[in-house]
């Protein structure tokens, strides 16, 4: 079973889009002009994949000016990928909207939101590989005032059906003083995506924070991804969470806390249950994973949770309870209730300056699958780009991992770093496996891609050579394991340059 999962023979990938135009901001949100990328990766096992991607304004026409051969795709099997730049192809015009992936194997595909040529702001997503009804989307906010600058939701809503779909996005109020409103969005057109941003929902007051429900009417299949933007430059990125996947259990693969470089992990739990959660009730306990003191941390909610109503287990907000530097991996609970949670990586008063920030979705607990996808690595870059992965065993003992590190071949993957076998060319032959790493019951582990070969550090990939990009397929032996990606530029620059997406995952066999 692949995370979002997709069992048909051929799987509509969805995800949408914002390429830079010569134009004034896109969106009251943020100032900034955006662009994308996105990486498509094969998750069949044994057939290679091949498709046809389209391209869609927000008006439903089609795309002008995209270049034929960022239309249509071929990858090898378990694991191949290719990456795309809108913003290099010389006759796609600027614009902003969506793009639906149809391939005969099912893929799976990241997107990379940047601010090109402008102090840096970038976010990142995984695509769909199928649409729901109804999306749960843990953090919303308009015009709230947060200690890195105002902050602001904007959700990104396709219609992921084949007719046209009206949706309603109830936002709720996590301080019981502040207001609530529904929004209807009539008629959003097959593969279309609609861009609702709260900064200019004149319905909602100032410093308004909360949390949203969006529901497509008559049953339709829609998708639902939010970008949260933090003062002129921080974006967080994730996914929302359809009915199907919430569940009272979630894991969370990485926390850190209160790092000496500035990083915390704030972790926001939506309620989606029919009744409160009571005071106490939502549990998150950690355990280390760097040999800290104290080795475990438990934490619970001071105050009652409303139905659709969120809490933060925060590092910054709420210091004193936290120790400083301090990693672990943790699971997030609330028995008998329904939950969404999302995990939000960033820097707060970094000696060095860093402001980046990002944000995924936490795992849910109950995963069988054994083999993980990373559809883009990369390893200390020369433009400072690399790529952090962190892997954590769902089970309760321990497992053997193998690592499968595929390399880019459309150029990407430099042969001076990785043509292994020393026959001019990058390809398939030129995987490089890793086997031996031990990943203990309920435990988690990183590979560091911005730590270069020869660094003295269990989490440095030794056996991949610098300026190394491509994919990774990491298959256990014996234990259910999920995950997710940090993607960081190591050569630290003004504003934020800091991502993360969840994985994918499928059965072994």
């Amino acid at each position: 079973m692949i995370h979002r999962k997709t069992l048909f023979a051929v799987a509509a990938v969805l995800i949408a889009l914002a390429l830079s135009a010569p134009l004034p901001a896109h969106a009251a949100a943020t100032a900034k002009q955006l662009s994308t990328n996105f990486t498509l990766v094969n998750l069949d096992k044994d057939n290679p994949a091949t498709g046809a991607i389209s391209y869609l304004l927000e008006s439903g026409a089609d795309w002008p000016g995209v270049s034929a051969g960022n239309l249509s795709f071929s990858l090898p099997p378990n694991g191949g990928s290719i990456q795309i730049k809108q913003y290099f192809d010389p006759s796609m015009q600027p614009g902003r909207g969506s793009v639906v992936i149809a391939s005969d194997s099912p893929v799976g595909a990241i997107v990379q939101i940047q601010a090109r040529g402008q102090t840096p702001t970038q976010g990142a997503y995984t695509g769909f590989l199928e649409g729901h009804s109804v999306y749960y989307v843990p953090l919303a906010a308009r015009n709230r005032f947060t200690l890195s600058g105002t902050g602001n939701s904007q959700i990104i809503i396709q219609n992921a059906d084949s007719e046209a779909v009206t949706v309603t996005v109830d936002l709720i109020p996590s301080e019981s003083a502040t207001v609530s409103y529904t929004r209807t969005i009539a008629a959003i057109q097959p593969g279309v995506s609609y861009y609702y941003d709260l900064s200019e929902e004149a319905n909602l007051p100032d410093n308004w924070i909360g949390s949203a429900v969006v529901t497509a009417l008559n049953a339709r299949k829609i998708t639902v991804v939010s970008n949260f933007f933090q003062g002129p430059d921080i974006l967080q990125t994730f996914n929302a969470f359809p009915q199907e996947e919430l569940g009272p259990e979630w894991v969370v693969p990485v926390f850190f806390s209160r790092l000496e470089n500035g990083l915390n992990t704030v972790i926001t739990v939506q309620n989606i249950g029919g009744t409160q959660i009571a005071a106490g009730a939502l549990s998150m306990h950690c355990a280390t994973i760097w040999g800290n003191t104290p080795a475990e941390l438990d934490f619970t909610n001071p105050a009652p949770i409303a139905t659709n109503g969120s809490y933060s287990f925060n590092p910054v907000g709420d210091a004193l309870a936290y120790p400083v530097a301090w990693a672990g991996t943790c699971e997030v609970e609330a028995a008998g209730a329904s939950l969404a949670a999302i995990v939000q990586m960033r820097y707060y008063n970094s000696p060095t300056g860093v402001i980046g920030a990002s944000a995924y979705e936490a795992v849910r607990a109950g995963g069988t699958d054994r083999v993980m996808f990373v559809p883009l690595v990369a390893k200390v870059l020369a433009n400072g780009f690399a790529s952090v992965v962190g892997i954590r065993n769902l089970g309760a003992s321990s497992t053997a991992l193998t690592l499968h590190y595929i390399p880019a071949t459309n150029g990407n993957c430099p042969v001076a770093s990785c043509d292994i076998n020393h026959d001019g060319v990058v390809d398939a032959a030129d995987e490089i496996i890793i086997a031996g790493l031990i990943l203990p019951g309920g435990g988690s582990l990183q590979r560091n891609h911005r730590l270069g070969t020869g660094t003295d550090s269990a989490e440095a990939e030794n056996g991949l050579p610098n300026n190394w990009e491509g994919s990774l397929r990491i298959e256990s032996a014996s234990q259910p394991i999920d995950g997710y990606v940090q993607l960081t530029y190591y050569k630290n620059v003004a504003g934020d340059q800091f991502m993360a997406h969840r994985v994918f995952t499928r059965a072994l066999a």
